[in-house]
C-alpha cells in the first residue's frame, strides 16, 4: 500500500509539475499507474515461488495487457507488450524497472539475493546497468529498512553501492528540478524524499513537490517509508484501497500476511 498510495496521489501531478507540499490529498485520490500494475505482478511473482524471468515475463504481460487502455503507460514499453515481450530493449534506462521493486526488498533476507532478484526484474524490460541498479537500490532500500536499520546506514550503503549522492536536501533539488525518466536522475531523488521526511505523508510531500516524474517517485519512496515503519493515514489509505480491483486487495492482503505480519 505505500507504493499504491503514493502512485495514486502523485499521478495528477505526473506531467502537472508542482512545487508545493501543500494540497488536499482526498480530493485527488481518484486513479492508479503502471506502477501499482506492475508492482502487484511483481508482488505475485515474489508470491508465487517461481522467480524465474520466464514467469515474470508472463506476469508482466498479463497484467499490462489487462489494463492496456489506460492512459499510463510509456511508448517503449508498450511496444514490448504488443510484441508479445519480444522487442529487444537492451540499452532502456528509464525508471519503469525501479517502480516495481519494492515487493522484491521482501522476497528475502540475503542481501545478494535481493540483488540478484532486482536485477533479474530489471533487465527483462530494462536492460542497461543504469536500470538494473535503479532497480537493485529501490529493493535493497526496503530491505535495510524493514530490518530496521538506520536511515544512515541506508544512506551509506546506496552510496557506496550504485555511487547516488544521496546527501542532498529536497528543498535545493526542487529549484531547479525537472521531469526525468531516468533511473539515476529520479531514483536517488525518490529516496531522498524519504530520508528527510519523518512521516509517510510528508515522504509522499517531498516527492510530489519536486515537480518530476510525481507518480513513479512518490511510489518509490512511499514504498520504502512504509518498509521502514511508517503508517499510511487512514484519509489516505483508504480511498486508494478503495481503488482497488479485488485481486489486487487480495494480492496485497496475501503479502503482507506472508511478508510482513
Amino acid at each position: 500500500m505505500g507504493v499504491v498510495c503514493g502512485d495514486v496521489a502523485g499521478l495528477p501531478y505526473e506531467f502537472r509539475g508542482t512545487r508545493t507540499k501543500n494540497y488536499h490529498f482526498p480530493l485527488l485520490l481518484n486513479d492508479f499507474s503502471d506502477d501499482t500494475i506492475l508492482t502487484m505482478a511483481i508482488a505475485r511473482w515474489i508470491m508465487e515461488g517461481e522467480r524465474s524471468a520466464a514467469r515474470l515475463k508472463g506476469l508482466l504481460l498479463e497484467y499490462a495487457n489487462r489494463f492496456i487502455d489506460k492512459n499510463v503507460w510509456g511508448r517503449g514499453f508498450m511496444e514490448w507488450v504488443k510484441s508479445n515481450g519480444t522487442i529487444d530493449r537492451t540499452g532502456v534506462r528509464s525508471n519503469g524497472a525501479a517502480m516495481r521493486a519494492v515487493p522484491i526488498g521482501y522476497a528475502s533476507d540475503d542481501k545478494q539475493e535481493v540483488l540478484r532478484l532486482a536485477e533479474l526484474s530489471a533487465r527483462l524490460t530494462h536492460d542497461s546497468d543504469e536500470a538494473a541498479r535503479g532497480a537493485q537500490a529501490v529493493a535493497l532500500a526496503v530491505l535495510m529498512a524493514r530490518q530496521g536499520q538506520s536511515k544512515e546506514a541506508v544512506k551509506a550503503e546506496l552510496s557506496s553501492l550504485f555511487n547516488y549522492n544521496l546527501e542532498r536536501k529536497v528543498e535545493d533539488i526542487r529549484v531547479d528540478y525537472k521531469f526525468e525518466i531516468f533511473c539515476d536522475l529520479c531514483v536517488p531523488e525518490a529516496i531522498i524524499c524519504w530520508l528527510q521526511s519523518d512521516s509517510y505523508e510528508a515522504t509522499i510531500r517531498n516527492a510530489v513537490s519536486l515537480g518530476g516524474d510525481a507518480d513513479t517517485q512518490a511510489a518509490i519512496a512511499g514504498g520504502i517509508a512504509t518498509a521502514s515503519g511508517m503508517l499510511i493515514p487512514e484519509e489516505i489509505a483508504q480511498p486508494c484501497y478503495n481503488l482497488l480491483p479485488a485481486d489486487f486487495r487480495q494480492i496485497i492482503e496475501t503479502f503482507s500476511h506472508t511478508y510482513i505480519s
